[in-house]
């Protein structure tokens, strides 16, 4: 049944959901203007965590600043809190860096505001906890606008988060964060410099293939340098950024406004005036185009860089071989499989025990539907890695294409036990589940997949498939502002798709 009021709020429709609630677009009617309404699920935080989530909340409404999203009102609804703020009408930060990086001069203009915003957040006890460039808004006028501060500990968690727990998005993380120690003030120091390092470069400053990896990067190793950005950047910048990212708390900057003068005292005089991002559109329709340039591209650095330093001469198999299956996986992508073939056999002859060149045969094998062989490499595949997440998926695709379906099932879910940020698994079992006429399992894994973090731009088609799964789910639930949600968002992407339209009309009438 779908929701008409919460709190006296009138509701309009959904922005997006997530594991612990859902966002409503919403109008308070009394003033008549518009508002954006946080629900969580009060059995996701407890009797505690929802204590905490309503005193924080109340203390951010006593906060006033341009650069801070304004929040209206807090309380219960049905024994669920919830959260009244002020609508923005613009992209997130993410949005926007994922287009390109941010020209040098801009970026520190927008975190002159941010870490303003910061200082007054720090300024009354608030510490924000989850800096990430999805919790910062971008009017349509270019004013940043920080959100979701205070309330990092409810993320991901069915009770309240205590000391001792990590909290954060990983990318973003402090050092003291990823040891599971109390965030201050200084913790959302190097998590805005996290986010001013991707906005220049593109690039997150710490490297890993798996949030473990990126959190034992945050801890150890040094962030990738400045210099990786084209741009001709002022003296004193990484200078300015090491002292941000130290990993001894005692050693970084002290407060946000430290940090902010020494970022704006690299612009030229009067740069600090018209201090605005202006968003670009959404180049919706050439996503696909650009993920599978991105795979690829990113296959050519692994097998030409990696045989660069390891060199034929002075390599291991191992080395061999992963460098034969980086070649082999690029040339499947294209037309010329023998040739594909051709060089996984190599990798195989190099380290027979490698278990991803047996997989990517079977990904030619499925691809031509030659399903017996599909099945014997899979097999060869896991009795050489039986974790290896990328061969469960690909059993699912075998045993969904020879119509075994509760098989498809299985092998999907143990894809995702494996890999909980496995994003196609979720797709294609959320997907299988509503073939199956089990929306409700079905709403539940896609809205599970949806909520994943997303560490990387290659996956993003996945996402958008899982919106269309969703929206589709929703319509078949009679959850019509859910579907109407979802669907409009990846029209654009399926113009042509006739379940899209079919649901659309019937929304318009």
């Amino acid at each position: 049944m779908e929701r008409k009021e919460i709190a006296g709020y009138k509701i309009e429709g959904i922005l997006g959901e997530g594991g612990m609630g859902v966002v409503y677009r919403g109008r308070d009617t009394t003033l008549n203007r518009p508002v954006a309404i946080k629900v969580i699920q009060a059995n996701r935080i407890g009797e505690q965590g929802k204590q905490r989530f309503l005193r924080e909340a109340r203390a951010c409404s006593a906060i006033n600043h341009p650069n801070i999203i304004t929040v209206y009102a807090a309380g219960e609804e049905d024994g669920n809190p919830y959260l009244a703020m002020e609508l923005v009408d613009g992209q997130t930060l993410r949005e926007i860096v994922d287009k390109g990086p941010m020209e040098w001069k801009k970026a520190i203009r927008c975190m002159v505001d941010l870490l303003d915003a910061l200082d007054q957040l720090h300024d009354g006890g608030i510490v924000h906890r989850d800096l990430k460039p999805e919790n910062i808004m971008v009017t349509r006028e270019g004013t940043v606008k920080l959100m979701d501060f205070g309330l990092a500990h409810l993320q991901a968690s069915s009770t309240l988060t205590e000391e001792g727990t990590a909290l954060g998005t990983v990318p973003y993380m402090s050092p003291e964060q990823v040891m599971g120690n109390k965030a201050d003030k200084r913790s959302d120091i190097f998590s805005i410099a996290s986010v001013f390092h991707e906005m220049i470069t593109g690039l997150h400053p710490f490297r890993g293939e798996h949030p473990m990896a990126v959190m034992y990067s945050i801890r150890n190793e040094t962030p990738r340098a400045l210099k990786l950005s084209s741009q001709d950047l002022p003296v004193g910048m990484q200078a300015v950024l090491d002292k941000a990212f130290e990993k001894e708390i005692d050693k970084r900057y002290q407060d946000a406004s430290t940090f902010r003068e020494e970022l704006a005292a690299m612009l030229p005089e009067g740069a600090l005036n018209g201090s605005r991002i202006m968003p670009a559109p959404d180049p919706a329709s050439g996503r696909k185009k650009l993920m599978r340039f991105g795979f690829v591209f990113m296959c050519i650095v692994i097998a030409v860089g990696g045989w660069y330093f390891l060199g034929p001469a002075n390599s291991s198999s191992k080395a061999r071989s992963f460098h034969e299956n980086a070649v082999g996986a690029i040339s499947s992508a294209t037309p010329d499989v023998e040739k594909a073939r051709e060089y996984l056999w190599l990798a195989i002859a190099e380290d027979e025990d490698y278990a991803a060149p047996w997989n990517t045969l079977a990904n030619i094998s499925l691809a031509e539907k030659d399903y017996i062989s599909a099945e014997s490499y899979i097999k060869e595949s896991l009795q050489r890695d039986p974790r290896y997440e990328e061969a469960m998926y690909n059993m699912g695709e075998l045993k969904w294409a020879t119509n075994d379906l509760p098989a498809a099932r299985r092998w999907y879910e143990e894809a995702i036990e494996t890999n909980p940020g496995f994003l196609e698994a979720y797709n294609n079992l959320g997907s299988l589940l509503r073939t199956l006429g089990e929306n409700e399992a079905a709403r539940d894994v896609l809205v599970t997949g949806l909520s994943q973090e997303l560490l990387d731009g290659t996956r993003t088609s996945s996402r958008v498939s899982m919106k269309r799964h969703r929206g589709l789910v929703a319509w078949s639930l009679g959850e019509a502002d859910s579907a109407l949600f979802y669907l409009q968002a990846v029209q654009p992407m399926y113009p042509d798709d006739p379940e899209i339209k079919n649901v659309l009309d019937n929304l318009s009438h």
